[in-house]
């Protein structure tokens, strides 16, 4: 009898730590969120240092809007040129922009934008949409 109750000992000192793991596994997983990092918009974005990088990265540097590929050309040396001269920026009516217009929710570039960096474009926008 004392050696089945040592075998049962034995038994739930590697089985209880294998249990919790399991239980709190289960319960933390279940309200996990992958957490998102989001910068604040700038109160004042920057077309070199807030707007380019956003550029390069999902309309230029995707292949798209690059020299040579689809209008307007939003590589670093041309993107204000191609953006103001192009008719992609209404500074009345912000919200009216194309440039806004292309990346807010229901627009055809959507997919490629995040809601900071379509806030940010019209937020440079409402602001004059200065090159600096």
């Amino acid at each position: 009898m004392k050696e089945n109750i040592m075998k049962t000992k034995k038994h739930v000192s590697w089985f209880l730590p294998i249990l919790v793991i399991l239980v709190w596994g289960s319960t933390s997983c279940a309200n996990y969120e992958k957490p998102i990092n989001i910068d604040p918009i700038p109160d004042t974005p920057s077309f070199s240092e807030d707007l380019i990088p956003y550029f390069e990265t999902s309309c230029a540097g995707a292949g798209c809007h690059n020299s040579g590929g689809i209008p307007p050309d939003l590589t670093e040396e041309a993107a204000y040129a191609s953006l103001t001269n192009g008719g992609y920026i209404d500074t009345d009516n912000p919200a009216q922009s194309k440039l806004y217009t292309k990346i807010a929710p229901g627009g055809s570039m959507e997919q490629y934008s995040t809601p900071r960096d379509t806030e940010m474009v019209l937020r440079w926008i409402e602001q004059g949409a200065q090159n600096n």
